[in-house]
Formats: structure tokens, sequence, C-alpha cells
């Protein structure tokens, strides 16, 4: 393709981006809209590439486009939460499931996160250009939320500051239906699970006389280490990794 068309798609596509970010700018911000910091980067970016246009520097207005357009996933990515339901985890994803894939098989179960999958070809996935996992947002009823018997303490102050939780989701194990763990570590300041309740047979819904579902957000992270997440794996079939919760909201209604 000739320079000067080169230079005439390039213009093009620079003012497609700036309406777009001008609109963007101009409407009340909503759960849809972009947050200003994207808004301004989007300006410099443009105002850079614009220059180096007129400047008959070509390359280095392709080279930002092109570095603007790898960091594009990341960015959609990392900052997904992706919704996914604990009943089903356990149909879907095996206990040998590692992390990236039991992401993978999420992103992908979700609509609106894989909504761009289908212009990719050979089966990728925008998940796969992102050098960040994305956030789970997992949904969980009350009674298939248990406690597992550890809590973390601050060590200085040696108050409980996290509380290990056990999702429980259902799959068929050697013939027989059993509950495959994801251990969830929450922060107290939740009060998801009540302090005053020490016996950890029970399960959520009946310790803390809650019937909605709480949806527990955070990232999925490696399993912590020692001799009781050891003791922990011995009685239950847990899954290789853990979810840091970092927000819990509960279903009312």
């Amino acid at each position: 393709m000739p320079t000067h068309a080169w230079l005439c798609l390039v213009q093009m596509m620079l003012f497609v981006v700036g309406v777009a970010l001008f609109a963007n700018s101009a409407v009340d911000r909503t759960d849809d809209g972009l947050p200003w910091e994207v808004t301004l980067a989007g300006f410099c970016v443009f105002a850079v590439v614009f220059s180096a246009i007129y400047a008959r520097k070509i390359e280095v207005a392709l080279s930002i486009v092109s570095i603007m357009g790898l960091a594009l996933p990341t960015y959609f990515v990392h900052n997904y939460e992706v919704p996914c339901d604990n009943w089903q985890l356990g149909s879907q994803f095996s206990l040998a499931t590692e992390k990236s894939d039991f992401l993978l098989g999420a992103w992908r179960n979700a609509p609106n996160a894989s909504q761009f999958d289908k212009l990719l070809p050979l089966d990728l996935s925008v998940f796969h250009f992102s050098l960040f996992n994305p956030g789970i947002a997992l949904t969980s009823n009350t009674t298939e939320i248990y406690h597992s018997g550890l809590k973390l303490d601050d060590p200085l102050t040696k108050e409980r500051t996290h509380d290990y939780l056990l999702l429980s989701s259902p799959r068929k194990v050697k013939s027989k239906t059993a509950g495959l763990m994801l251990l969830a570590r929450v922060p107290v300041q939740f009060e998801l699970w009540p302090k005053e309740v020490e016996d950890y047979t029970f399960n959520l819904q009946t310790a803390s006389n809650v019937v909605a579902p709480p949806t527990l957000t955070g990232e999925l992270v490696k399993l912590d280490k020692g001799p009781a997440m050891e003791n922990l794996k011995s009685k239950h079939y847990l899954r290789p990794f853990l979810l840091d919760v970092y927000r819990v909201d509960f279903n009312f209604g």
C-alpha cells in the first residue's frame, strides 16, 4: 500500500478514535463508560500519533498504534471480573484443572467477557493476549459455604484478619457425587462469617441466618503452604488454587 494511502487510513482511524473519546468524556459516567484515566491516555496517544503523521514519521505512528493494540487486551481482561456460579463449577471443571484452564473456561462461559473472541481465528481468545488474569465474581448459595477452620491473624495485634472459607460444588468422583472445594480467603471486615460462631460444621446459612447468596469477587492465587493446609487437603477434594477475595456483595431479593 502506498505511503499516502497508509496516511489516509491512519488519519481516518484517528478521527474515529477522537470522536469516540470526545463522546465518552461528554456523557455521564455509567458502568459501561470508560474511566477518565483511559480517556486522558487516549487523548495523549491521539496527540502523539497525530503529530507523528504530520511530521511524516509514519513508522512512529504505526509503532504506537501497534503497541496500543497489544496493550488493549491486557487492559480489557485484567479489569474484567468474570461472573460465574459456584454450583456449575463442579460439573464444568474437574479437580485437576489448573488455574489458567479454569480462568479460560470461565472466560469463555461468560458471553460479555468473550464477546470479542469470535473475531479471532484458530479458537483463540482475547484472554490469550493478556499479560494479567481477570478477576472472578463467584456467586454461591449460603448452604454451599463452610468454614475451613483456618484463620489468618495479624502477627502484631494477633487479631483475626481473614477467614478461609470452603465453597463446595458437586461433581462425580469415582462414580460418587462429592463436593469439590474451592478455598476462599475472605477479610473479616466483610463480616461474611460471624466471629462468634466457632462451630465450623455449620454452613453459612445455619451459622449466620443469612439466606441471600453472596458474590465473592477476587483473584485466583496459589494455595498457601504449611501443615494446616496439607491437613485440609487430606480432608477435602481441594482445588490447587484459592480465591483471594477483595469484595463481597449479598444478592438480596
